[in-house]
């Protein structure tokens, strides 16, 4: 039996599909390479993009759980906007698990945590993403016609 989420869709994509689909891997690639600086470089990284001690303290003290969450959040979004410039169905799938990690992180950075005086300035933007997350699982499944049950 074929798994139909490894099918590839060979309807067009719309010119705002690329659109979004080609701001989404750009931001996308930053948060990769933010994430593997963040995890090898630690410390010598946060110092030179310039944090506060508070926030060094923070970033590098995150709960296990907690890291595995962004980890999946980072990794599922740049691979959801892979799959989906390349219309493969799997996309919806990698849009829900990248939420799901993308909540897990946005419940400890604002409920658990003292994420929001740690975010400074940018702390919307676990808030944008998330709601950006969610809208592309909306539109991969409207556009992949994904019925879910």
């Amino acid at each position: 039996m074929k798994n139909i989420f490894l099918r590839v869709e060979h309807k067009r994509l719309k010119w705002h599909g690329w659109v979004i689909g080609f701001i989404l891997f750009v931001y996308s690639s930053f948060s990769l390479y933010d994430y593997v600086m963040s995890i090898l470089l630690k410390e010598a990284y946060f110092v030179d993009s310039g944090m506060t001690e508070f926030q060094i303290e923070y970033f590098t003290n995150f709960p296990i759980w907690v890291t595995i969450a962004w980890t999946v959040s980072v990794w599922g979004l740049f691979l959801a906007t892979i799959a989906f410039l390349l219309r493969i169905r799997i996309a919806f799938i990698l849009f829900l698990i990248s939420l799901i990690g993308t909540l897990l992180y946005v419940i400890y950075t604002f409920g658990l945590s003292e994420g929001l005086e740690a975010m400074g300035v940018i702390w919307p933007a676990p808030i944008l993403i998330t709601i950006v997350i969610a809208a592309m699982a909306l539109y991969c499944k409207k556009f992949f016609n994904i019925k879910v049950r």
